[in-house]
C-alpha cells in the first residue's frame, strides 16, 4: 500500500513537471544512463582485453627470445663439446713427442680446426685450451692451465662435467669453460675455453620490437645480473626499475608492474620481463577521453533540447538516442546523417566522430599491432634457421681437413660462403662485390657437380664492386642458364660469360651462355605468370617493384645459338661506404 502511494506521486510528479524538466528526465533516463553503463561495461571489457592481449605479446616475445637464446647457447655448446671429445686433439696434447714434432702437429692439426670455428662463427672470439700438458704458450690456441685466470675458481666450477657460462655484465664478457674430457682420460688436466662477444649472446632480447615500455632482466644461477635492458619512451622513464629497485620488487604483491618469467634450458638463467600495470591498459586512455568528450558534447545538447522545447528537437533526441543504444553490440561504424549546425547537431557530429575514432583504435590496438608482432616473431624464428647450417657445414669442413680431403673442404667453403652472402642476415640489399662472391661460390659448386664440362668467363669492373644491389639478382639467371641451356647442348663444350660494367647512370649486367636457346615466345613467357618457372620472373618483379618499372629484365635468344639475359639499375653507393 505504502509503496503504490510512491508510486502514484511519482507519476504525479512527472505529469506535472514542464516540459523542459521532463525532457530532461527522459534524456537521463533514456540518454545519459545507457551512455554511462555502455561506456562502464565497454572500458572494463576493453581493459581486461588489452591486458589478456599484453600478456600474451609479452609471453609470446619472451619465449620467443627464450628459444632463440637457447639456439644461440646450444651452437656454442655443440662446437665446445666437439673440441672438448676430440681425440685427436687429446692424442697430440698428451703424447711424449719432441717438442719440435709436438709443435709441428699443433700447428697442421690444433690451430686449423680452432681457427675455423671463429671463421665460422663471426661472434666466436676466442677459442683457446688450457692444460696442465702444456708448459708453453702456443699463440691463443693452447696456454698452461697456470696463465688462466682464477684457476682453482675456475676448474672448480666445472667438476661437475657440464658447460659452464661466465657473463660480467660490467665488462660485456662472456664465455664458457668445459672439460677437456677425452684428456682427462689420459691423466692430464684441461679446460676449454670458449670467448664469444657479448652483445651477440643477447642479440635476441637487443632486436626492434613493435611495443615498448618494458625491461628484461637475466640473471645467473647465483642470483646475479648479467643482462638488462629497459625500452621505455621519455615520458614513461619514471616506469623503468634500477637493478636494485627490480630484485626488491619482483617478489611482492600488488607491485603494480607485470613480472614474466622463463628459464634457459642451455644455461639456466632466469630471463625476466616486466611492464608497469598502468602502461599495459595505457591504449584505453584514447577511448575515456572521447568517452568523456561524447559525455560533455551530451549534456551540452541537453541543456539546448530542454530550453528550446521543440517537436523538431525531440525527434532528433530520440535518434540519436537510439544510435547510441547500438554502442552496446558494437556497431561504431553506424552514422547518423546532419545537416543542422545548431547544439543536436554538434551532438551528432561528436557522436559520428566518436564511432571513427573508436572504430581506428580498437582496430590499431587489436588488429594491426598484433599482426605486426606476429610477422616479427615469425622473421625471428626464421633467423633461427641459418646458425643450424653454417654449424653443419663448419663441422664437415673439420671432418674434411682432418680427412686431407681439399676438394671437400673447398666445396664446403663455397657453399657456406654461398648461403651467407645469399641470407645476408636477412637484408633485401649487399654490395656487388658481395653478390659476385655469391655467384663464383655458386658456380664453384656447379663447376663440381658437372666435373668442369663448361666454361666460366668473369669480366667485370672493379669500379662497381663499391655500389649495392638486390640480393640474389644473378644467381636465377645462371641457374637457369645451366639447366636450360648448358645442360641441354649437344655437341661442343659450353661457355657462360658475366659481364658487369657501368655508365653515367647506371650498372649493367649480363649473363650470357651459348646453351640451346629459345625462342623469342618463349623468353618473353618466361617473364609472364604463365612461366613455369619463376627464378628469372621474380628478379624481373623485384627490380621493377624496387627501382621501377623502366628496369626490366631483357631477354636476347636465338635457337641454337644461345642466351644473352640483361639487368641494369641505378648506381647508388652502399650505405656503409656513404658513412666511410
Amino acid at each position: 500500500m505504502h509503496k503504490e502511494r510512491i508510486d502514484k506521486r511519482i507519476k504525479r510528479g512527472f505529469q506535472n513537471l514542464r516540459l523542459s524538466g521532463k525532457l530532461l528526465v527522459i534524456y537521463i533516463l533514456a540518454g545519459f544512463l545507457p551512455i554511462m553503463i555502455t561506456l562502464t561495461i565497454t572500458y572494463h571489457e576493453m581493459k581486461k582485453i588489452l591486458w589478456d592481449r599484453e600478456t600474451m605479446i609479452l609471453e609470446s616475445y619472451l619465449t620467443q627470445t627464450t628459444d632463440a637464446l637457447d639456439n644461440e647457447l646450444e651452437i656454442y655448446n655443440n662446437l665446445s663439446n666437439y673440441i672438448s671429445y676430440n681425440q685427436s686433439i687429446a692424442k697430440i696434447l698428451s703424447s711424449d713427442q719432441s717438442t719440435y714434432q709436438n709443435y709441428e702437429q699443433v700447428a697442421s692439426v690444433i690451430d686449423p680446426l680452432l681457427s675455423s670455428i671463429m671463421y665460422f662463427h663471426d661472434d666466436v672470439k676466442q677459442v683457446t685450451i688450457y692444460t696442465d700438458a702444456c708448459q708453453v704458450k702456443h699463440g691463443s690456441t693452447i696456454a698452461p692451465i697456470t696463465t688462466l685466470e682464477n684457476e682453482e675458481t675456475n676448474y672448480g666450477i666445472v667438476d661437475d662435467n657440464q658447460i659452464h657460462w661466465i657473463v660480467n655484465a660490467k665488462d660485456k664478457t662472456a664465455y664458457s669453460l668445459n672439460r677437456m674430457a677425452m684428456l682427462e682420460q689420459k691423466k692430464a688436466k684441461g679446460l676449454l675455453y670458449v670467448g664469444v662477444d657479448y652483445d651477440s649472446v643477447f642479440q635476441p632480447f637487443n632486436n626492434e620490437t613493435v611495443f615498448d615500455n618494458y625491461g628484461v632482466v637475466i640473471e645467473d644461477a647465483e642470483g646475479n645480473c648479467i643482462f638488462k635492458k629497459s625500452v621505455f619512451t621519455e615520458e614513461k622513464q619514471p616506469y623503468e626499475l634500477s637493478e636494485e629497485q627490480f630484485f626488491a620488487t619482483v617478489g611482492q604483491k600488488d607491485s603494480g608492474y607485470q613480472f614474466i618469467k622463463r628459464e634457459s634450458k642451455a644455461s639456466g638463467w632466469k630471463i625476466w620481463i616486466y611492464k608497469p600495470d598502468r602502461l599495459i591498459i595505457s591504449s584505453i586512455q584514447p577511448i575515456l577521453i572521447i568517452a568523456a568528450a561524447a559525455i560533455l558534447v551530451s549534456l551540452i545538447a541537453a541543456v539546448a533540447c530542454i530550453r528550446i522545447i521543440s517537436e523538431f528537437i525531440t525527434k532528433r533526441i530520440s535518434k540519436l538516442q537510439k544510435k547510441m543504444r547500438n554502442l552496446e553490440t558494437g556497431n561504431l561504424g553506424m552514422e547518423i546523417e546532419n545537416d543542422s549546425k545548431d547544439e543536436i547537431g554538434d551532438l551528432i557530429n561528436g557522436y559520428n566522430s566518436m564511432t571513427k575514432r573508436l572504430d581506428a583504435t580498437i582496430n590499431e590496438v587489436y588488429r594491426s599491432k598484433i599482426k605486426e608482432k606476429e610477422y616479427e616473431m615469425r622473421a625471428l624464428q626464421a633467423q633461427i634457421n641459418p646458425h643450424f647450417l653454417y654449424n653443419s657445414l663448419s663441422i664437415i669442413n673439420w671432418k674434411a681437413l682432418e680427412a686431407d680431403q681439399e676438394d671437400i673442404s673447398r666445396i664446403t667453403l663455397s657453399l657456406s660462403t654461398f648461403y651467407r652472402t645469399a641470407l645476408n642476415k636477412g637484408k633485401n640489399i649487399l654490395l656487388v662485390r658481395d653478390e659476385i662472391a655469391n655467384i663464383k661460390a655458386y658456380l664453384d659448386i656447379q663447376l663440381t657437380m658437372h666435373d668442369d664440362s663448361f666454361d666460366v668467363i668473369y669480366d667485370i669492373d672493379d669500379s662497381i664492386l663499391k655500389y649495392e644491389t638486390l640480393n640474389l639478382i644473378l644467381q636465377p639467371i645462371l641457374e637457369n642458364a645451366i639447366h636450360h641451356g648448358i645442360d641441354l647442348k649437344q655437341d661442343g663444350r659450353g661457355e657462360i660469360r658475366i659481364s658487369g660494367k657501368e655508365d653515367d647512370k647506371d650498372i649493367r649486367f649480363a649473363v650470357s651462355d651459348n646453351g640451346v636457346g629459345m625462342t623469342q615466345e618463349q623468353a618473353e613467357l618466361i617473364l609472364t605468370a604463365d612461366s613455369k618457372g619463376y627464378g628469372v620472373r621474380n628478379v624481373n618483379e623485384r627490380i621493377k617493384l624496387y627501382y621501377g618499372a623502366e628496369y626490366a629484365v631483357c631477354i636476347d635468344s636465338e635457337v641454337g645459338r644461345g642466351t644473352t639475359v640483361t639487368i641494369h639499375f641505378p648506381k647508388e653507393l652502399h650505405a656503409e661506404i656513404k658513412h666511410s
